[in-house]
């Protein structure tokens, strides 16, 4: 549609321009991390004291929950931070968008998962993979809908040059780099391994 030319309410063009329009995507997206955020501290529970235990030992048994907790909470706001930049750029979606958002969505719906298992068993390396794994699928599905969307200009308020699309690659990489190091040495320093990942 030419700018200029009138829209009549039930046209093609009309209903074309719905179909493509990214406010939907937005809203579910939104919603799916709203729900994630909130099951993350559910996972974290008031201890009941024994008879000859104090609330501040307690709490100690607590804490690898609250620390699995607060990793999560940090993956998860930053995904939705970066959710929310990438679809800056976006103008129009089509079903390959919808579809590896989709996807996206999936990969980050298992973080409450992760930071349960992370939570419980904290030192344990293959925890601490699967934990990491999900942070490396989050961060390339993200990536993937940015790399297909930008190499599609009719999708994006403004096309890129090659240039700019290969530095925002390697921008959008370099999160999946640093959990895969965090991942690889999960067996060798467990407590080096959740530190590593909360620096993206």
């Amino acid at each position: 549609m030419k700018e200029g030319d009138e829209v009549t309410p039930g046209s093609d063009s009309t209903r074309e321009e719905r179909r493509r329009d990214a406010s939907r995507v937005l809203a579910l997206t939104d919603g799916v991390f709203a729900i994630i955020i909130t099951l993350l501290v559910l996972d974290i529970h008031v201890p009941e004291l024994s008879a000859q235990e104090t609330l501040r030992s307690a709490l100690l048994d607590v804490r690898p929950s609250f620390i699995a907790f607060v990793l999560a909470f940090i993956v998860a706001s930053m995904q939705w931070v970066g959710h929310r930049d990438l679809f800056a750029l976006i103008r129009y979606i089509d079903r390959g968008v919808i579809w590896l958002n989709l996807l996206a969505l999936f990969a980050v719906c298992l973080l409450p998962f992760g930071s349960a298992l992370l939570g419980r068993y904290y030192e344990d390396p293959l925890a601490l993979r699967l934990f990491g794994l999900i942070l490396i699928a989050t961060s390339v599905t993200r990536t993937v809908i940015w790399a297909y969307a930008v190499r599609k200009p009719s999708l994006v308020h403004e096309p890129l040059d090659r240039a700019s699309i290969r530095s925002g690659l390697a921008l959008s990489a370099f999160p999946v780099a640093v959990y895969a190091v965090a991942f690889a040495i999960a067996g060798v320093s467990p407590q080096a391994s959740p530190a590593l990942r909360t620096c993206m």
